[in-house]
């Protein structure tokens, strides 16, 4: 499980990890089973939310 910590208005980019064949269709992405995502806490403006994903999905904090 990957955890990351986000603020209000900041986002994360779910997207084929590097190396994973582009070609492939959303039925292959998902074969494995769907991406879980649970909310783990927060406080004020933050959240922690843990993820798990496929490994031939890659899950990015987006940084403007």
């Amino acid at each position: 499980m990957l955890v990351l910590t986000r603020r209000a208005d900041e986002s994360i980019v779910i997207m084929p990890a590097e190396g994973a064949d582009s070609r492939m269709t959303l039925a292959e992405l998902f074969a494995n089973g769907p991406i879980l995502i649970t909310l783990l806490g927060g406080s004020g403006r933050r959240v922690k939310m843990g993820i798990e994903a496929p490994s031939h999905l890659a899950i990015r904090r987006k940084d403007e």
